[in-house]
């Protein structure tokens, strides 16, 4: 038969796609995790074929789609009204088609990753949207914050008004006998709250991408000391006790966690066949086809990480590292729709979010193989999609810091800057007291 999944560690790393061996460890092979020689091939197959090709009926389209055969417009003799409409349209087009240029070289010569389904290139055009995303962000960083809520006007016209932040903890009683909509019309409101679903969804997706019950529950309750921390900031962190830690942690979030182990569980559970040499059974019938085409929007492999973040002190570290960052991505949402004015609901923020989500898997599979380099960091190159998830970060925190200045001119409140350093200082002597233990064991020995 063939083997169940084992976890990536020592010398074999399990691609999404085909067995790897030293995949982090050598320096002859790819960021990705790839030999040359396994390069090559994957290239070769079916995509480098056909990337001459494309490119030429690609620059076909775009003359056609560019105006070049169409009659020129004479400007002067249209009123001010049609002329910025034609301007406005021109501007739109040529932004789409220079995005839709780098996408298609994106699929055609993007780097490799470890996923190949539901096929190759769709993770290539998934990193060169992320990288159009930073180069966007980069751009709002360099404009004045006036200018830069104007950009965003642009591209939605519904945008570029302040926004009124609603305080969850104003009223924090379950029971409200004279209500007359409902008796309990704040835990109504709370529950139908549009962050109520997404909390529940979130985290299955972070459970599929980091696959460690103690780094998730880490994560989640740090999420919520993060939102006591920020309240004198944005009022929607203002929450009541129970919504916090009742229905976001204990019911929300644990639903989510839950339901992504079981998936995990699942999916290291299952038999693959890591050669591909395997013989396939012929299959005729249309419930074989449907099944064969829903599959190819199914993992081909699955990795299974041991993390260990107790097994050392550089290791805590490098497990927390990955926390930070996930606390950053999630502050970051709210901070940016604040500074720039984004309601929560609107389609910008669901984009930001899909495009977290799309790179997140392999972010987090490219970190740990990082990570878990036998030639250590120093000598190990980090992926491509992890330093991109890692400078995005960085960039969405500069856009908050210079947009956001006289917009948080509260003063921390004492027990959060008491509590925090307290925190702070216990770690650092915890780890100090665990890297000399470890120092000295030898020494006993």
């Amino acid at each position: 038969g063939t083997p169940a999944v084992r976890p990536l560690s020592g010398d074999e790393h399990v691609t999404n796609h085909r067995q790897v061996r030293e995949v982090s460890t050598n320096m002859v092979f790819t960021r990705s995790g790839h030999r040359k020689s396994e390069l090559s091939s994957t290239r070769g197959s079916g995509i480098r074929s056909g990337s001459v090709s494309a490119l030429f009926v690609c620059a076909m389209v775009l003359v056609v789609l560019s105006g070049a055969f169409k009659p020129q417009v004479d400007m002067s003799s249209l009123s001010p009204g049609r002329r910025e409409e034609i301007r406005r349209s021109n501007l739109w087009d040529s932004i789409k088609a220079v995005c839709a240029a780098y996408l298609l070289y994106s699929a055609l010569q993007g780097p490799d990753t470890h996923m190949v389904r539901p096929h190759p290139a769709v993770w290539k055009v998934m990193h060169g949207l992320f990288v159009l995303y930073l180069l966007f962000l980069v751009f709002l960083l360099c404009q004045e914050t006036n200018d830069a809520r104007s950009v965003l006007q642009f591209l939605s016209p519904d945008l570029g008004v302040e926004l009124p932040e609603r305080a969850y903890g104003e009223d924090c009683r379950i029971y409200t006998p004279e209500d007359p909509d409902s008796r309990f019309r704040v835990l109504r409101d709370t529950v139908f709250d549009e962050f109520f679903v997404g909390h529940i969804l979130g985290w299955y997706g972070k459970a599929i991408a980091l696959r460690n019950i103690k780094l998730l529950w880490a994560y989640s309750v740090l999420f919520e000391l993060m939102e006591l921390s920020f309240q004198h900031w944005l009022r929607n962190f203002n929450e009541c006790w129970w919504d916090s830690w009742v229905l976001d942690v204990a019911f929300c979030n644990f639903i989510g966690i839950h339901f992504g182990m079981m998936t995990v569980r699942y999916m290291e559970g299952r038999m693959y066949d890591w050669t591909g040499t395997g013989k396939k059974k012929q299959r005729r019938g249309l419930a074989d086809r449907i099944k064969r085409l829903l599959a190819v929007f199914t993992p081909k492999t699955w990795d299974t990480y041991s993390w260990s973040p107790t097994s050392s002190p550089l290791r805590f570290l490098q497990c927390a590292f990955v926390i930070i960052l996930c606390l950053v991505f999630e502050l970051n949402a709210f901070f940016l729709k604040y500074v720039l004015w984004i309601p929560p609901p609107h389609v910008l923020n669901h984009i930001r979010l899909a495009l977290w989500f799309g790179m997140a898997n392999v972010a987090t599979r490219e970190y740990y193989v990082f990570i878990t380099s036998r030639q250590g960091m120093a000598m190990t190159k980090m992926g491509s999609n992890a330093w991109l998830t890692i400078a995005v970060a960085l960039v969405e925190i500069m856009i908050t810091i210079k947009h956001g200045r006289g917009m948080f001119e509260a003063h921390w409140p004492t027990h959060v800057l008491v509590f925090w350093f307290i925190f702070l200082v216990c770690t650092a002597v915890w780890l100090v007291r665990w890297h000399l233990q470890l120092r000295t064991l030898p020494k006993r020995e």
